[in-house]
C-alpha cells in the first residue's frame, strides 16, 4: 500500500488492531507456543486476549513479537513502518509520530532487527560480483585500503540484480576464504578488481574472472560496475538521511537498504516489515 492508503488503517486504533490482525493471523488464529488453533475468547480493555485450549497459554496478538508489551498506540508502530519504508531518520520520525527521539530511535532498530533476523542468506549462484569498501567519516591520515578508522564491507552482486552487503573485520586471505564459501555456491563465477586478496579464489573452487583497472573498466562480461554502482548509491543515500552511522549499527542499515534493493518496488515493504514485526519469534515459557 502507499502511504496515502495508509490513512484508513491509523485512522483509529481498532481499524489498525483488526489490519494488524489479519497480517499476523490470515487464516486461523494460533497459539504461538504449541501453534494449536483451538482456544478460548476473552476481552481484556477492547481487545481480546485468547487462551489456548491445548496447551493453556494465555496470548494476545503481539505476544512472541517484537514489539511484545510497548505502550505505544498500535496506529504510531504502522504509520513509522509506512514511513521507514520511504526511509527516515530517528529525529524525523520522532517529530512525524510525535514521540522522543530515543523512542523513535528504538522503533526503527526493532525494524532493522525484524529484516535481520527474516533473511535467511541462501548461497548466491551464477555470476556474482565481488567488490570492497570502506564506511567512516573523513580522517587524517591513509584514506580508503588501510585506513584505521574505517569499517570494511564486502558487497556481492549477482548479474540478475541481487545484492548482499556484510561488514568483516579484516581483509585476510583465510576469512576471505571463509566467506566466500559461505555466501557463495560452489562453482559460482567471480568477477573481481586485481587486488590481491582475491588471487587464491580459483583453489577454493570457483570461478575467476578479474579486471584490471589500471587499463580498464569493463572489458566484455568482465567488469564489477554492477556493485560499484551500488555502492554509489548506497554511500549518499546512508549520509545524507542519517549523517553518520556507527561501526556497531552499520550491519542492520546495511541489511535495510539490501532487503529494499531486493524486494524492488512492486513489493510493499510497509507491509512485509509489519509482517516480520508481528512474527513469532521470542522465546516463550515452556509448558
Amino acid at each position: 500500500m502507499s502511504l496515502y492508503t495508509y490513512r484508513h488503517a491509523i485512522s483509529n486504533e481498532r481499524t489498525c488492531y483488526w489490519m494488524l490482525h489479519r497480517l499476523r493471523w490470515p487464516k486461523k488464529v494460533t497459539c504461538p507456543r504449541c501453534h494449536g488453533t483451538k482456544y478460548w475468547k476473552m476481552h481484556d480493555a477492547g481487545r481480546p486476549r485468547y487462551r489456548c485450549k491445548e496447551c493453556h497459554f494465555h496470548f494476545s496478538l503481539l505476544t512472541g513479537t517484537e514489539i511484545q508489551g510497548t505502550h505505544l498506540p498500535l496506529t504510531k508502530w504502522v504509520l513509522a513502518a509506512a514511513l521507514f519504508s520511504l526511509g527516515i531518520s530517528s529525529h524525523a520520525l520522532s517529530r512525524e509520530i510525535q514521540v522522543s527521539q530515543r523512542i523513535a530511535w528504538s522503533m526503527l532498530a526493532k525494524f532493522r532487527k525484524a529484516i535481520k533476523s527474516s533473511q535467511i542468506l541462501r548461497k548466491l549462484r551464477g555470476s556474482v560480483e565481488v567488490d570492497e569498501t570502506y564506511f567512516g567519516g573523513r580522517a587524517k591520515g591513509k584514506r580508503g585500503r588501510g585506513a584505521g578508522h574505517k569499517t570494511i564491507v564486502i558487497g556481492f552482486r549477482t548479474r540478475t540484480g541481487t545484492v548482499r552487503a556484510l561488514v568483516v573485520e579484516t581483509l585476510k586471505t583465510n576469512q576471505m576464504k571463509k566467506l566466500l564459501k559461505q555466501q557463495l555456491a560452489q562453482g559460482a563465477r567471480l568477477f573481481t578488481d586485481e587486488y590481491s586478496i582475491y588471487q587464491p579464489v580459483r583453489s577454493w573452487g570457483f570461478k575467476h574472472r578479474q579486471i584490471k583497472h589500471s587499463k580498464w573498466f569493463v572489458r566484455g562480461q568482465t567488469h564489477t560496475q554492477g556493485i560499484e554502482g551500488y555502492w554509489g548509491h548506497l554511500k549518499p543515500t546512508l549520509v545524507g538521511r542519517h549523517r553518520s552511522v556507527s561501526p556497531k549499527h552499520l550491519p542492520g542499515y546495511l541489511a535495510e537498504a539490501d532487503l529494499k534493493h531486493n524486494l524492488g518496488l512492486d513489493t510493499d515493504f510497509a507491509d512485509y516489515i509489519l509482517r516480520q514485526l508481528l512474527s513469532n519469534n521470542k522465546v516463550l515459557p515452556t509448558k
